[in-house]
């Protein structure tokens, strides 16, 4: 009975690869990793990352991961865009892992109708089945926070500050910030000793680092920590607000209340009515409000545990007149969150034009004699991965840096390309991408 719940965000998350099987730009590191570990094997002078770095370097730890799980569909001779729908359920796999260890925790310390509420509530948000099965430094994290803050809510909160500990040194700096209050919490609670604690976090954090720099050293052909760069590159020299920044308060108004969606009224009911919510309710707000002092605005909802307390309160009302209204309540809430959820998902679809593109530009042309294409910035950020590259006798350019007058004279058979008109090419078809929603 216990997996059929966890069954029930599978199906969400499955349901969310279906429509949007093509990733983006945030995504594309792993996801190009991911092809070349399983199409290049030991070449790693021709994978993805060596023309095109990035802004900071990135572990390869959740790819290598990502791609030993996988790797049968590989094996077996499968086609680019099957490995690449392969790579997402294998992410999905981790995080449904994950995800269900959560909720099992919930189950034993709560009570069997707080952790079916947290299945509930998660299948029905957007974000969470979204993201679950993308290839994003975040949902890797996110996998090993679920595993903290199942220890965190019926388990050992050593554990859960030893597994954040190697999450912050390998996926996720940031992670560094959810530390402290998950660790003056604790500490609340008389769960750790505050020099036991922070020895087993910085032990655990130097292991994780440790085979960090000695994995990714030799994926990237220098000496590196990527996640001490991407620090200093958020930090030390502030240069994440190039990404974009947002006011203060953008993560409570914004943020949160879109990814907890109907979540939000039963989250703030159990803080009030359950006290054992409390914990992760405030380890969740403190998280978002000391992240919210940097410029770059990235968040993980922390909430849902608490929103499943509240929502099993209300479904425990007794009376004529409180218990039927309450289940109505948490109906209609339910009901919101699907629509937004459709609304939300409809318009995600709509998102990758680039990946349209190069699979129309697939269908449409045969395989031979073989094309050079050109693939724009607009198409490599929106869809464009080399799952994608389905012709081996093509030639596939992502050569940055392009005016519309020099395609022509670069030997390109045919474009992707953002321009409505290039000199000495004809527009054949247009990918549509998402604008904006109307009434």
């Amino acid at each position: 009975t216990r997996f059929a719940w966890d069954g029930l965000l599978l199906g969400s998350v499955v349901l969310h690869l279906i429509l949007a099987p093509f990733t983006k730009v945030e995504e594309s590191f792993n996801m190009q990793a991911s092809h070349d570990l399983l199409a290049l094997g030991s070449d790693l002078g021709s994978y993805d990352h060596q023309q095109f770095p990035g802004a900071v370097p990135r572990t390869f730890l959740g790819a290598l991961a990502t791609a030993a799980l996988a790797s049968p569909v590989t094996v077996m001779g499968a086609s680019p865009l099957v490995r690449l729908y392969a790579v997402r359920l294998a992410v999905a796999f981790g995080s449904l892992v994950a995800q269900a260890r959560l909720r099992a925790s919930v189950a034993s310390a709560l009570g069997e109708t707080e952790a079916r509420c947290l299945a509930v509530i998660a299948a029905l948000q957007f974000h969470v089945p979204f993201y679950m099965s993308r290839t994003l430094p975040n949902t890797y994290a996110l996998m090993l926070a679920c595993f903290a803050h199942a220890e965190l809510v019926g388990g050992s909160g050593y554990r859960a500050l030893v597994i954040l500990g190697v999450a912050a040194a390998v996926f996720r700096c940031d992670l560094l910030v959810l530390i402290a209050p998950l660790g003056v919490v604790l500490l609340a609670q008389g769960r750790v000793r505050f020099f036991t604690a922070a020895v087993a976090t910085a032990a655990a954090a130097a292991v994780g680092a440790t085979v960090s720099v000695a994995v990714d050293s030799v994926m990237w052909g220098r000496w590196l920590w990527p996640e001490f760069e991407v620090l200093w590159f958020n930090t030390g020299e502030n240069k994440s607000s190039e990404w974009g920044t947002s006011p203060p308060l953008w993560y409570f108004y914004s943020a949160l209340p879109r990814a907890l969606l109907g979540a939000v009224p039963l989250a703030v009911l159990g803080v009030l009515l359950e006290r054992r919510a409390r914990g992760p309710a405030v380890i969740g707000i403190a998280y978002v409000g000391l992240y919210s002092f940097l410029p770059h605005k990235e968040t993980l909802p922390l909430l849902n545990v608490t929103a499943a307390a509240g929502a099993a309160r209300c479904l425990r009302m007794k009376g004529a007149f409180s218990a039927p209204l309450a289940r109505l309540a948490i109906f209609g809430l339910a009901v919101a969150t699907l629509i937004a959820m459709g609304v939300m998902a409809t318009a995600s679809a709509a998102n990758y034009p680039g990946g349209v593109a190069l699979a129309g530009l697939h269908a449409a042309e045969p395989a031979e004699p073989p094309l050079r294409v050109h693939i724009g910035n607009l198409a490599a950020t929106t869809g464009v991965s080399r799952f994608l590259q389905a012709h081996s006798a093509w030639k596939y350019s992502k050569e940055e840096h392009l005016q519309p007058a020099e395609l022509y004279g670069r030997g390109f058979d045919r474009l992707l390309a953002e321009w409505p008109e290039v000199p000495g090419f004809t527009c054949q078809a247009v990918a549509l991408g998402f604008e904006r929603s109307a009434l």
